[in-house]
């Protein structure tokens, strides 16, 4: 269907500047950041890097099945926590646009995003940082455009509660793109030629639902989810809830997670499934009695994260289309995080 240049289509509207603070990272001689190796792959978020579980997360780097992680951020340390929550990468492999919760707010002793995240740009190589949103932005999902640039977010709109946004990677052009008082939409995804983007869009009866955004006056629903009605505890979601959508490599098609059920210690059991953008060619990819969290879907697969109680591990997976050619690229004890990996452009 015919569809506007996302990016042309919103500059060409009001906009509102955003906050474009540039600043020398204050911690770079204690906490450096490491662009990713030349082979890398995989960019994901994990606390696979310290002695005890629950500890924040920093970004790591994969380069193949075969080769250790690669630990591209050292924020914490003696005198400092902050929890990476997750990162999109820029086309330029070196740049990526971060959620982290730098402040214990509520002072239960924990980072989490109950206590507000920042949305900074980090460029890896220098060790720089630029914030476009501060602590106590309720941000839900971020994507970098394969085009370059044009970063979409989703964080607290009207109502208080998530809308979708767009901004330039600089933090400036901000525009609120859905701006609905009763709707969440979250977990935005843009297709490979910057010309629309998937999200989740979850209204009062929980259901999280796959929809595409062509433009402001464009959303058409992609999937709806399946029977149930259990919220999943401290989530926004009832079982049947379709979340995390993103685009093939072709941009024809999106993979998401569908939860099953509210097992699982309370993570929930998650299937993977994938669907043309008109809704058609249903399939569920990945099934089982595990928490399966945000795909990933790129040129050599879908990459995800996958948390087994039952074997007590916590597993970075990819698997092709159909399902086939599992590998466990790295595996954890399931106390441990590993969260949103992202495929290297």
């Amino acid at each position: 269907m015919p569809a506007p240049r996302l990016r042309s289509a919103l500059m060409a509207a009001t906009l509102v500047a955003g906050c474009n603070t540039q600043y020398e990272n204050p911690f770079a001689d204690t906490s450096p950041t490491l662009a990713p190796r030349a082979d890398a792959t995989v960019v994901y978020t994990s606390n696979g890097y310290a002695a005890r579980p629950g500890s924040p997360r920093e970004l790591f780097a994969l380069g193949g099945a075969t080769s250790a992680p690669a630990r591209l951020t050292f924020c914490n340390n003696d005198s400092r926590r902050c929890d990476a929550v997750e990162a999109a990468p820029a086309p330029d492999r070196v740049r990526v646009a971060l959620r982290r919760v730098e402040t214990d707010t509520d002072k239960d002793g924990r980072l989490t995003p109950a206590d507000g995240e920042s949305l900074l740009v980090v460029d890896l190589s220098r060790g720089v940082e630029g914030g476009i949103l501060q602590n106590n932005a309720k941000v839900s999902g971020i994507d970098w455009a394969a085009t370059g640039d044009v970063l979409v977010y989703a964080a607290a709109g009207e109502g208080g509660i998530e809308d979708l946004y767009r901004a330039d990677p600089n933090g400036l052009n901000t525009r609120n793109l859905t701006s609905t008082a009763a709707v969440r939409e979250r977990r935005p995804r843009i297709d490979p030629s910057g010309s629309a983007a998937v999200f989740e869009r979850i209204d009062d009866t929980g259901k999280g639902q796959v929809w595409l955004f062509s433009s402001t006056g464009a959303q058409v629903r992609v999937s709806a989810g399946a029977d149930g009605t259990e919220r999943l505890a401290g989530t926004p979601y009832v079982v049947g809830s379709d979340a995390d959508p993103d685009y093939s490599p072709d941009g024809r098609s999106v993979v998401f997670r569908r939860l099953t059920s509210t097992g699982n210690g309370g993570l929930g059991t998650w299937d993977l499934m994938t669907a043309r953008l008109d809704g058609s060619a249903l399939t569920t990819v990945v099934t089982g009695p595990a928490f399966r969290g945000a795909p990933d879907w790129g040129s050599r697969g879908i990459v995800f994260p996958e948390t087994d109680t039952a074997a007590g591990a916590a597993r970075l997976v990819l698997v092709q289309a159909d399902g086939s050619g599992r590998q466990d690229l790295v595996t954890l004890g399931s106390s441990f995080e590993i969260s949103y990996p992202r495929w290297l452009q």
